[in-house]
């Protein structure tokens, strides 16, 4: 057995064993070198929304290339917004005033003076006075608080965008006699208003109101900025908006329902303030309208809000336990492994130790045979 099993296996195990050494050598010089490359910085940029609002804006992801819109692009969408406001001004941009004296300044903004007497000279000036309910002059505006110059077509689009997209859930009358001024300034003054927040607070706002908003007068007005300012101030995802909606449409099935419809939006903040992860809100919210007409006895809006609490803190128990539970395995792998070496060990010790059995029971018959 020693002689045809034990040589070749020991003699195989050390050239693998040698083996494994050089590829972790050589892995190892590998990923030291890899390390040791020069770490390279990402190049910099800073943008004329930027420096307006002095601070860095970590919402924009990719840079818009201002190559990507033209003037034709940015005329498409003034002439939506034509359609939006079609008794609107929007040629009459201003107009002179009255002559009056002025001092004629040189290129550089310098007084000139007469070479003759060494006064400074004095002109009949007329200057432009914009209007200011013209849509160009009002849109400009928009553009100088943002930073926007005469190249930045696609900057100019998504404010166009944002202000079409409000435009078109008012009334008409309401809209140019009122609303419109109002949007321009809420879009100038808000470096975070995005299209998409506009949508979706109209879609919280369909599903809280139970029906499409068109805003016909200052109150509706506030009732729609109260869910455009909460989704300026939060993030808040799609998920959360469904659950939102899975709620109000379970409790409206009830037939004899205590909690107040108008108050549907208190719901909607308890599940937006729950700070639980969408996967583990949507599990506890399915729970809770299974039993929703019981809650709704018990104070629907104190129920959820402890409800989830509650589920909060069981989610937190359950993760220490799972958490333990990892660390439990880790230790007992780490014991394995030691286990394994251990025995791996052994197995090359004794497989040395057959070796030299071999080896001196091969030196034994050599000399037995001399000696004969």
């Amino acid at each position: 057995m020693e002689e045809r099993f034990v040589f070749p296996i020991g003699r195989k195990t050390w050239q693998i064993l040698a083996l494994f050494s050089l590829l972790g050598l050589a892995l190892s010089i590998t990923y030291f070198l890899l390390n040791s490359t020069p770490t390279s910085r990402d190049s910099v940029s800073v943008s004329k929304n930027e420096v307006v609002n002095k601070k860095i804006d970590t919402t924009k992801v990719v840079a818009i290339d201002p190559n990507q819109c033209n003037l034709t692009d940015y005329q498409h969408w003034i002439d939506s917004l034509k359609s939006d406001l079609p008794k609107a001004e929007w040629t009459k941009l201003g107009d002179s005033s009255e002559p009056h004296n002025s001092y004629l300044l040189d290129e550089y903004g310098n007084y000139k003076v007469d070479s003759v007497s060494g006064g400074n000279i004095i002109i009949q000036v007329k200057d432009f006075i914009p209007n200011p309910t013209a849509i160009p002059n009002l849109l400009e505006k928009i553009y100088s608080t943002k930073g926007y110059d005469s190249s930045s077509y696609c900057d100019k689009i998504e404010v166009i965008k944002l202000l079409h997209k409000l435009n078109g859930n008012t009334a008409t009358d309401f809209l140019t006699e009122q609303a419109f001024n109002i949007y321009v300034e809420i879009v100038s003054n808000t470096s975070s208003l995005n299209l998409s927040t506009i949508n979706r607070s109209f879609e919280l706002a369909k599903i809280i109101e139970q029906n499409d908003i068109k805003i016909k007068n200052e109150a509706e007005l506030k009732i729609y900025f109260k869910y455009l300012k909460y989704f300026i101030d939060n993030a808040i995802s799609d998920e959360q908006i469904e659950l939102v909606k899975s709620v109000i449409n379970s409790h409206k099935g009830l037939s004899n329902a205590k909690f107040k419809k108008s108050d549907y939006f208190e719901l909607a903040e308890i599940i937006f303030e729950s700070k639980i992860a969408n996967n583990e809100l949507k599990v506890a919210i399915e729970d809770f309208n299974d039993d929703i007409s019981f809650y709704d006895s018990k104070d629907l809006s104190n129920s959820l809000k402890r409800y989830l609490k509650l589920y909060k803190e069981k989610l937190e128990r359950a993760e220490e336990v799972q958490a333990l539970k990892r660390a439990s395995k880790a230790a007992k792998r780490d014991q394995s492994l030691i286990v394994a070496g251990i025995t791996f060990a052994s197995i090359v010790s004794i497989a040395t130790i057959l070796l030299l059995f071999s080896i001196q029971s091969l030196l034994k018959r050599h000399i037995s045979k001399q000696e004969d």
